[in-house]
């Protein structure tokens, strides 16, 4: 097994960093590595927004579903699929004169712009944590449309879509386990799904608690920050045709 595997089995989510800092070298290195990620058509349907301000990490703490952690954090880094700048190009160049049917990004351009920034994200986390620099997936950004909307500067056509918090740290959870490899992972179709599949995907889990699907539900599925979440993802797709 090389170092780059043993990296990413090791993978576990920081959520405790301590003050020192991450050298601009560094942050480079990452935000370089983002970059270098797969894009569809090389169109890098995305943005990346570095953040290092304690007053903007401050109010993201909060409107992230209150996590005080990420205020912690030496630089976070937000990924947003954006359609807006390849609108704006073909729009200056007059690309309606030569198809008069373009009517602007459509939901298409949003999921490629997806994929190009969530594979740019996780390009990023792997070069940080080559580093030894701590990450956290933020998924909570997605809430609040109208607030980060602001925050951001964000036009029309863009969307955050995870944002990556990153810090040096003293000490490392130990690694969660994943559901077991049959459960995930199918040779050439999808099977069919029966009831003894789900009971033996979840067995590890109702062996520890015979509540969890009532509980996990209660607190992800049922919480208001999901329900939230669900509202701003509506606005936010609403705007690709």
């Amino acid at each position: 097994m090389n170092d780059v595997i043993e990296l990413l089995k090791s993978h576990t989510s920081i959520r405790k960093f301590n003050e020192t800092k991450i050298a601009d070298e560094q942050a480079q290195y990452i935000i370089d590595s983002a970059m270098r990620g797969a894009t569809a058509g090389n169109m890098m349907a995305y943005s990346i927004i570095k953040i290092r301000s304690k007053e903007t990490l401050s109010k993201l703490a909060k409107s992230c579903d209150n996590q005080p952690f990420i205020e912690s954090a030496d630089l976070a880094l937000l990924f947003v699929a954006d359609s807006y700048k390849w609108h704006r190009f073909f729009w200056q160049r007059n690309i309606n004169e030569a198809f008069p049917d373009y009517k602007g990004p459509c939901i298409s351009d949003f999921m490629l712009g997806v994929q190009d920034g969530m594979i740019a994200a996780q390009n990023a986390v792997i070069a940080a944590e080559s580093l030894g620099i701590g990450t956290c997936y933020i998924g909570d950004i997605m809430e609040n449309y109208e607030y980060h909307r602001e925050l951001f500067n964000l036009p029309e056509y863009t969307m955050p879509i995870t944002l990556v918090v990153m810090g040096n740290y003293d000490t490392k959870p130990q690694i969660r386990d994943r559901f077991d490899k049959s459960c995930v992972v199918f040779d050439e179709v999808y099977p069919t799904i029966s009831e003894e599949f789900i009971n033996n995907m979840f067995l590890k889990n109702e062996s520890k608690d015979s509540d969890f699907a009532v509980k996990f539900y209660k607190r992800k599925i049922d919480a208001p920050f999901f329900k939230e979440m669900i509202r701003s993802i509506k606005k936010y797709i609403n705007e690709w045709n």
